[in-house]
């Protein structure tokens, strides 16, 4: 009984969505599974290795901000467990090169880079510039503010990134098919039931 409890238990979390409050609002509006989400947007974002993100500074700091919180996840939630490790690999080269190309310095954390693209992304979406400006703080980014502004408007090709993102979004469907998320095939309707059968416990069944 306590092995089946602290299966469940497993299974719970691997179900369970990252919280809300690690993923800038801007990113993870109207989302249930905004991980999730962040990855299938993100190989769009890079589909082409990022030849239509450039001239477009907006779009450019939303989708690196998706590759930091993206990288930053599958490294810390349990639920991306089983995930090849090629997937986390590929995703960290990502950040790299994405951090390269915007001048974010390698010391910054995660969740302050992505907060400050997303305060980028938002504020140019309003026409703000000089807010989009304030963003890029010169301690995350170097060299900041119109410097920064000016790598996110052309950030030169990004092959790595759309390398890693096709990946991550092929494997992320991979598990939602193979039901590791839990028995009941939360994200894949067709992966399976759960069958409880009389004197045997459960099992998983085809629908």
């Amino acid at each position: 009984m306590l092995a089946m409890t602290a299966g469940l238990g497993a299974c719970a979390e691997m179900r369970t969505p990252a919280p809300i409050t690690r993923i800038p609002p801007v990113l993870a509006a109207g989302s249930a599974d905004p991980v999730l989400d962040l990855v299938n947007q993100a190989a769009t974002d890079f589909e082409d290795a990022g030849r239509s993100l450039a001239n477009d500074p907006a779009r450019m700091a939303r989708a690196a901000a998706r590759v930091e919180v993206i990288s930053a996840e599958f490294a810390r939630d349990a639920r991306w467990a089983p995930l090849s490790p090629s997937v986390g690999f590929e995703m960290r080269g990502a950040r790299t090169e994405l951090r390269a190309a915007l001048g974010i310095r390698a010391g910054a954390s995660p969740e302050a880079a992505s907060r400050a693209l997303s305060a980028a992304y938002a504020a140019l979406m309003r026409g703000d510039r000089a807010a989009a400006v304030r963003a890029l703080d010169p301690a995350i980014f170097e060299p900041g503010g119109e410097g920064t502004l000016a790598f996110l408007t052309r950030p030169g090709p990004l092959p790595q990134s759309r390398i890693a993102t096709a990946l991550a979004r092929d494997e992320a469907s991979r598990l939602a098919r193979s039901n590791v998320w839990g028995l009941s095939g939360s994200l894949d309707p067709d992966s399976g039931w759960l069958d409880p059968l009389p004197g045997r416990g459960m099992s998983i069944g085809p629908r």
